[in-house]
């Protein structure tokens, strides 16, 4: 009897030593952030707080355990606000942990962050910066993403991509003017070994061929006509007729224009214009003999869009090129990285074309959306507009 006591009461002891040991470890795991980490309904409560999605949220944090100094950094809120999001203690006297649906107190590092602070959802990001989805994770990599090595790998500029995925940037601010000005470009090209400056973003799968309807892939295989054809975003958008420039993965796709005004029909054609010609310009300078150029830019040269080519100017900024001497340049760029010229030449062009194929109304559009305040129409020249062909 007296042995089955003692025994019973090694028991006892044994299973309370075991459920303290589980306690503690679930505390280990609450304290160093993991368990919340894994828990769905946790991150839900933490990414609505900072105002940023569950996916980047985990992104942000990484694998088990997670660093929330980077992690802060990453997202664009001090360490304190992400601690309090997770349901962590704070470091410091009478941090008042908020609650889950409620707005952070007031004080230091209490408050919400701005909407451009945290990394918005990637799906986002990639829409603006014309994009598909699977291609900007890829070049991010991580975690943590490489911001410069992406920027190189999607041939834009660290400033673009940053403000794309939502992050701080001292330089945000630098090449855009209070007034309207030009949101800084979010291009670049890298010399390749054959001496040509190639752009790292996608090419145009689709374009007009000059002097017909026929629209035509990369391989030049028919596909559509170009009035059954709309352009449209790399997510199947319709794009609205505006004076928008081309993107990376804008292309044309099989659509009735029933219901178009001339204007945007105008619109459409003129992009599946620009599409060629600014593969050229970014990707296929190399196999594009002076025939076929002169074949591309016809349009233009019929209406006397860009005959002339300045470069005296007082700032690089004043200078431009004509059709002649932007091929030229794209030909020979004598090691320097000639974006700019080319990113003007095609906004400039596909501009001016605009403006002799659409109505007056859309020219004074053109005019009071500008970004930097310009009349693309008067800058153009134009004494007469001459029309798409019937």
């Amino acid at each position: 009897m007296k042995q089955l006591i003692v025994g019973l009461f090694i028991a006892i002891v044994v299973l309370g030593l075991v459920a303290a040991c589980d306690t503690n470890s679930e505390g280990r795991r609450s304290e160093d952030g993991t368990a919340r980490h894994k828990d769905p309904g946790g991150m839900e409560v933490a990414a609505k707080q900072l105002g940023v999605s569950v996916e980047v949220l985990r992104y942000a944090l990484g694998s088990p355990p997670p660093d929330i100094k980077a992690a802060a950094q990453k997202l664009g809120v001090s360490e304190s606000q992400l601690n309090q999001a997770l349901g962590k203690p704070s470091k410091g006297p009478d941090r008042e942990r908020p609650a889950p649906d409620g707005p952070p107190p007031k004080g230091p590092d209490r408050e919400r962050p701005a909407a451009s602070g945290p990394l918005m959802g990637f799906e986002k990001a990639a829409e603006s910066l014309g994009i598909p989805l699977q291609v900007l994770r890829d070049a991010l990599g991580g975690p943590p993403p490489d911001i410069e090595a992406a920027s190189q790998e999607l041939g834009i500029s660290e400033s673009a991509l940053t403000e794309a995925l939502g992050r701080p940037n001292a330089k945000s601010d630098a090449g855009r003017n209070r007034g309207g000005g030009r949101i800084e470009d979010r291009y670049a090209c890298v010399i390749d070994r054959n001496g040509y400056c190639i752009f790292a973003g996608r090419p145009h799968e689709t374009g007009l061929k000059q002097g017909t309807d026929e629209v035509l892939d990369r391989n030049g295989n028919f596909l559509f006509s170009v009035n059954e054809a709309v352009a449209a975003s790399f997510s199947g958008e319709v794009l609205k007729a505006t004076g928008r420039p081309a993107f990376d993965g804008d292309d044309l796709i099989e659509s009735s224009q029933d219901g178009m005004t001339d204007d945007e029909k105008a619109f459409h054609r003129v992009m599946a214009i620009m599409f060629p010609i600014r593969n050229v310009l970014m990707y296929d300078i190399a196999d594009i003999s002076q025939a076929t150029w002169d074949e591309f830019v016809s349009e233009f040269k019929i209406r006397g869009i860009k005959d002339k080519t300045s470069t005296d100017g007082a700032t690089p900024r004043d200078n431009y090129y004509g059709r002649q001497g932007i091929f030229e340049l794209a030909k020979n760029p004598n090691g320097k990285d000639i974006h700019h010229d080319v990113m003007k030449f095609l906004e400039e062009a596909g501009l001016y074309l605009l403006c002799h194929v659409t109505s007056d109304d859309f020219s004074q559009m053109l005019k009071d959306t500008h970004p930097e305040g310009h009349n693309p129409c008067k800058d153009a020249g134009i004494t007469s507009k001459i029309p798409f062909s019937p």
